[in-house]
């Protein structure tokens, strides 16, 4: 009986036995390098995406055309925006369809200027992305669907909007679902590695999603607290029967 106590102890140290490298954020390898360059790319203007857009002039009558419910947009700047439709194009007064897939922000700004102005005299444009958003999901501290506002956000900052990582969260893959062009790729991150800081995957963009998995360890936990369960329940159930049998044989 002591034999079977003892193998549930050991059973339950084994368990909680986790790889450190598994738990750290770009480990401290020794003979990697500790300064990385890359090459955050402008983000271009994709279908779906939600531009907002505001327009200045010295005319005052045209500023409040345009404008009427700038107050408000402050509020919920992306019920004030312009969606971008599946073909890349968004649709403005005067203008109409204005096609602004894969142009830049810049890009949009000066050319959605340069057809206003053509209506217009003396107009500016104040353009940008709103309302974009990330899920995080898996083993996280606060799972969901998250919004930004900037062009795109790191791997951590999406991970810092879900609380980080839980304490089973495996670090070494984490995977990374993308959608372009109506087609889903998967990428897998790991995030113990300091060359992440250089991958092409470092900088996220709007709508990805991140999954966190759980390390192997969490399984093998479950499992050997069924068994350490069983063990034990099998120990009390013979204790019980023991004690009985020897009650009974002394009363005789």
């Amino acid at each position: 009986m002591r034999k079977l106590f003892l193998f549930a102890l050991a059973l339950i140290a084994l368990a909680s036995c986790t790889p450190i490298e598994k738990l750290q954020y770009t480990a401290n390898v020794e003979g990697t390098q500790n300064r990385y360059s890359n090459d955050r790319s402008e983000k271009t203007i994709q279908p779906y995406d939600y531009l907002y857009i505001k327009l200045y002039s010295l005319d005052e009558r045209t500023t409040v055309l345009f404008n009427s419910d700038a107050q408000y947009s402050m509020m919920n700047e992306r019920m004030q925006s312009y969606e971008v439709d599946d073909k890349g194009y968004i649709h403005f007064p005067f203008v109409g369809k204005l096609p602004v897939r894969d142009l830049t922000i810049d890009e949009a700004r000066q050319k959605l200027e340069t057809e206003l102005n053509k209506y217009l005299s003396n107009v500016s444009i104040r353009l940008r992305f709103v309302g974009n958003t990330i899920t995080v999901v898996g083993e996280v501290n606060r799972p969901g669907n998250y919004t930004f506002y900037d062009e795109k956000i790191t791997v951590f900052q999406a991970l810092g909007l879900a609380s980080d990582i839980a304490s089973w969260g495996d670090k070494t893959e984490v995977t990374l679902l993308r959608e372009k062009d109506d087609v889903i790729s998967y990428y897998y991150l790991d995030l113990t590695d300091k060359d992440i800081v250089a991958s092409d995957f470092y900088y996220l963009l709007p709508n990805d999603i991140l999954i966190v998995d759980p390390i192997k360890q969490k399984y093998r936990l479950m499992q050997d607290r069924s068994l350490v369960y069983l063990v034990l329940s099998t120990l009390g159930t013979t204790t019980t029967a023991v004690v009985s049998i020897l009650n009974y044989t002394q009363n005789q």
